[in-house]
């Protein structure tokens, strides 16, 4: 599963009616995620007051051990070429950000850190200009301490002409005119050349960032203040630096992957086990659990088992049917279902010739699908309010949400063959169409994962009738090697989401244009040119409406078909609970764009 630094449109989560049914909701992380609600995304009035979390002190906890599909492998997950949900679960332990998500009454809210910052204001409208300043106390695991420096890492490599160079999104940044610095490097004072109206979530979580350690980066590319340079210095494009940001941090190493956290790495094979404990330098309350065991497994009903089994205490897995509902009957167990921002997909790689010369095809194959037999045959059971997904921006639970593909994937075998046979192609003895020398055939590519193999079975069943070969072409390190070096055909993964609608920007933007998580090379001036006008409209229905038109560009073009929106699950031993900044002690709840539902583990407590 691949995140949207953009959902932060990537992330506008709301909880759906489940079989599993949401928690009871609560305050401040104690409670469930409510059913039915309708998650507002409207953006809070530019300098309006933000509400401000601090974390609670909780008692000690002792050890713990969680399950999760995929694991950590990347320290910087900022880059196109990591970008992925598995390591967020290590991101939001031990990386700084200003702002964080806070599941509240049963909301989805972007709050600033209180334990980090002591205050985010806009000081300025025209122009805008925002001061953020920084506890004093806040450090680094090697005591540096944690400020404006770590923001000007992000200001200069996602300028508009630095972003491509450092693999960055730059929505939002390239916008940051200037960026000053105290001199005791503990405010950091950002003037805007235009409106960004998401400037919450740069630097933060709730965009899918966060802050990287700038010093480490001094050190290891020597250079001796990086305060000191701008977007067109000759020492910050020189190879050291680009290659130290772009590849020094990938994989973790314990010298450069440092904590700024309540938690740091003690351990991890970037694969099957990550150990997370206590970081005995970070300056707020103390963590509940002392150590974290994260392990790795994609079998749903071998991770239910290990639960049952008391061998691990949190799973975080692609449920099937039969073990959300058995998971549901067990009364020493509690779970948190919600259908959220996670969308299921197909992205046709617009780079090879089959899908870029041949619109027809893509659109055979989006009429030939069968989504709601998808749904039926693997999410009925743990959403009988799933159906087909139609909208790439906005989830069905969502203010603003349209519907702009309901005429596709409905399993019409008939009009796709018409669609092909109208270009010129012709239906072959082994039942499949060819056209000048042309096979209509290609591989689907995704994770080894059960419910992805059996959707591949689903659509390559219905699109060989149509005359159309779909091949698989699976593989274990499919979302961290192949997707991000566009290493495809098609491509069958989701996107994660977040709190701000310019985080997915990055997902569709024209790659030479900035969009470095655009895997599939989808290029449309149109979409663009209004994504990019709708990341700097402060009002909120106009801004809307403009998603919405972009979202209808991407229909008419149909580079990616958009399959259901994906219910985050999650189950727990009733033994475990969280406690809220009010004391009380409720379920763990679920921020997928913030590692699921060990984004507040710090406040785990033992029932």
């Amino acid at each position: 599963m691949r995140r949207s630094k953009a959902v932060s449109a990537i992330a506008l989560f709301a909880a759906a009616s489940m079989v599993l049914g949401a928690c009871s909701s609560g305050t401040d992380g104690s409670g469930g995620s409510g059913a039915n609600q309708q998650q507002d995304q409207k953006p809070g009035e530019i300098g309006g007051e933000d509400q401000v979390y601090k974390r609670p002190q909780v008692p000690d906890m002792g050890e713990v051990t969680t399950v999760t599909e995929e694991n950590f492998h990347d320290t910087n997950n900022l880059i196109g070429a990591t970008n992925n949900a598995s390591n967020l679960l290590v991101s939001v332990a031990t990386l700084p950000s200003p702002y964080i998500g806070v599941v509240k009454d049963g909301k989805f809210l972007q709050m600033i850190d209180g334990d980090l910052m002591e205050s985010v204001k806009v000081t300025s409208t025209s122009p805008q200009v925002v001061e953020y300043k920084f506890q004093k106390a806040a450090v680094w695991q090697d005591g540096a301490p944690i400020g404006c420096k770590d923001m000007y890492l992000q200001f200069l490599v996602r300028g508009k002409n630095t972003g491509a160079k450092f693999d960055s999104s730059t929505a939002g940044y390239e916008d940051i005119k200037e960026l000053k610095c105290s001199d005791d490097l503990k405010t950091a004072t950002l003037t805007f050349s235009k409106p960004v109206a998401d400037y919450r979530g740069l630097f933060s979580f709730t965009n899918n960032d966060g802050l990287l350690p700038a010093h480490i980066l001094e050190k290891n590319a020597n250079v001796p203040d990086i305060t000191k340079l701008t977007r067109e210095s000759p020492e910050l494009l020189a190879d050291p630096v680009v290659k130290f940001y772009t590849e020094g941090w990938l994989g973790w190493k314990k010298e450069l992957g440092i904590s700024g956290g309540p938690f740091k790495v003690e351990s991890t094979d970037l694969r099957d086990v990550t150990v997370l404990v206590r970081n005995e330098k970070y300056w707020g309350p103390k963590a509940g659990p002392s150590k974290v065991t994260v392990r790795t497994n994609t079998n749903a009903q071998s991770a239910s088992q290990q639960l049952q089994n008391k061998e691990v205490q949190v799973i975080d897995v692609q449920a099937d049917g039969p073990t959300a509902i058995q998971l549901k009957n067990i009364p020493t167990v509690k779970t948190v279902a919600q259908g959220g921002q996670t969308y299921e997909h197909i992205d046709f790689n617009m780079a090879k010739p089959l899908f870029k010369d041949n619109p027809e095809i893509r659109k055979a194959v989006a009429t030939c699908i069968d989504r709601q037999s998808i749904i039926d045959n693997l999410v009925k059971d743990i959403d009988p309010n799933a159906k087909p997904l139609g909208n790439f921006v906005f989830m069905p639970n969502e203010a603003g949400y349209e519907d702009h593909y309901s005429d596709i994937g409905k399993g019409d075998v008939a009009s796709a063959k018409k669609m092909l046979e109208e270009k010129g192609w012709t239906l072959g003895s082994d039942g499949i169409y060819t056209k000048g020398g042309t096979r209509a055939q290609f591989a689907l590519g995704f994770k080894t994962l059960d419910r992805r193999a059996k959707t591949h079975q689903l659509v390559a069943q219905k699109c060989k009738e149509a005359g159309i070969q779909i091949d698989a072409a699976q593989s274990d390190g499919f979302n961290a090697d192949q997707l991000p070096a566009s290493a495809f055909d098609a491509a069958l993964f989701a996107w994660v989401g977040g709190l701000t609608k310019s985080s997915a920007y990055q997902n569709y933007q024209t790659k030479e244009k900035g969009g470095n998580a655009n895997y599939n090379n989808y290029s449309n001036a149109e979409v663009d040119r209004i994504w990019g006008e709708a990341n700097s409209n402060l009002d909120f229905a106009a801004r809307t409406k403009q998603l919405n038109e972009v979202d209808k560009l991407m229909a008419a073009d149909m580079a990616s078909i958009p399959l259901f929106q994906l219910p985050d699950f999650s189950a727990q031993d009733a033994s475990i609970g969280v406690m809220g900044s009010d004391g009380k002690v409720g379920d763990l709840t679920y921020l997928n764009f913030e590692g699921g539902p060990t984004y507040n583990m710090y406040a785990w407590v033992k029932r």
